[in-house]
């Protein structure tokens, strides 16, 4: 069964779009909702031009840097290795 679509929103927007779109246009903007880690806004972004039919994106808005998909996936692999080694730093009481 394929997810219901807000009634507002043209046929091209992706399903974790959150804006409530009132028109289709040639060339349009989808974002995704806000999450905030320390004070930085991440969220998604794409753009639909429908009259040729081609998407640029998505892509992972970090703050005012742009992320292509790998990029962010290797962002926090690299993260997650730093964490993993500052975690074997610690004693097994602070953990």
């Amino acid at each position: 069964m394929a997810p219901t679509r807000d009634t507002h929103r043209p046929e091209p927007c992706p399903a974790w779009c959150s804006i409530g779109h009132r028109a289709v246009r040639e060339a349009e903007v989808h974002l995704g909702g806000a999450l905030l880690v320390r004070r930085t806004v991440l969220r998604l972004c794409t753009t639909i031009d429908t009259a040729a039919g081609t998407e640029d994106g998505p892509f992972v808005l970090l703050g005012s840097s742009e992320f292509t998909l790998h990029e962010a996936e290797a962002l926090i692999a690299a993260l997650s290795q730093l964490v993993d080694q500052g975690r074997q730093s610690l004693p097994a009481q602070q953990a």
